[in-house]
């Protein structure tokens, strides 16, 4: 594990994913990231999603006709990060490359790089996405955070700030896939969206929202609270584990979406996806400012 340090807060990451266990505020030991101790609900806490968001048809997807295997929500967070680099006290970039496995996965010579940098107001994240193939390379990218509670889910809302309203959901069914259609959010009043476990319950819920600034997760009455930067990512997610009342909320930044139910889709044509082209990269920024 390795951790970084600032004045006001404390961070770990696993190689292991280049996945954030832990983001303490030192003022009070705040952990905001979600941590299973029993192992009763979700064994992970801010997963990084790569090349895929979801699962797809048939665990498969296809380029140009031809298809290839693909784990649920894709493989980055299940391999080391071999190539670290700790720069300073507050700060630590990771490095995945491709290898042989991943090859038979997705067959390009991609790098991914995922750099944590605490500030005074939180947490910034920055992935770079470079491909080394001399072929375009289409790719989704996330980040899957859980935060814990330190209240029942239903004294929370999540706020998308700059969002055109009325808020608008991508159709979910069979779950975990998308039906195709977008459509009003009921449960949202104007950019501000109330959570209960009943909402969730019945599976992720997927915002459309491109001109979304940030979002804020916030109880009513007030206490801690996580605002993320959304530019580089037109949609945000919230899930928590149906039917199991969890401690636990994800609010998760999309650059990407999960398949449209049906037959393996080619990753070229993949509503969400993004395409670079051969010797070139694409850097995506998020910030936690916490509160």
């Amino acid at each position: 594990m390795i951790t970084i340090e600032s004045d006001h807060f404390t961070a770990a990451i696993d190689p292991h994913g280049a996945e954030l266990t832990s983001l303490v505020r030192k003022a009070d030991g705040h952990e905001f990231i979600w941590t299973d101790t029993t192992g009763q609900y979700w064994g992970r806490h801010a997963p990084l999603l790569f090349p895929a968001i979801g699962k797809s048809n048939d665990d498969q997807y296809t380029l140009d006709g031809q298809p290839y295997p693909m784990r649920q929500h894709g493989f980055a967070r299940d391999y080391e990060f071999a190539s670290i680099t700790k720069a300073g006290v507050d700060r630590v970039q990771l490095t995945l490359r491709a290898n042989a496995e991943t090859k038979a996965m997705y067959p390009f010579d991609f790098a991914l790089t995922v750099a944590y940098q605490l500030t005074d107001a939180g947490l910034a994240i920055r992935y770079t996405v470079a491909n080394g193939s001399r072929e375009p390379m289409p790719f989704a990218l996330g980040f899957h955070p859980g935060f814990a509670l330190s209240q029942p889910l239903e004294d929370y809302t999540v706020t998308l700030n700059g969002a055109k309203v009325p808020l608008h959901q991508f159709g979910i069914g069979p779950v975990p896939f998308r039906n195709g259609e977008i459509t009003p959010l009921p449960a949202a009043d104007g950019n501000v969206i109330p959570l209960s476990h009943a909402l969730l319950d019945d599976g992720l819920i997927i915002v459309d929202a491109p001109e979304a600034t940030s979002a804020t997760l916030a109880t009513k009455a007030g206490g801690p609270e996580v605002t993320l930067d959304l530019t580089d990512f037109p949609y945000l997610t919230l899930w928590s584990p149906e039917g199991q009342n969890a401690p636990f909320v994800c609010v998760e930044p999309f650059n990407g979406l999960p398949d449209a139910a049906g037959t393996p889709t080619n990753w070229f044509k993949k509503l969400g996806n993004t395409v670079i082209e051969g010797g070139e990269q694409r850097t995506m920024t998020t910030t936690l400012t916490l509160g």
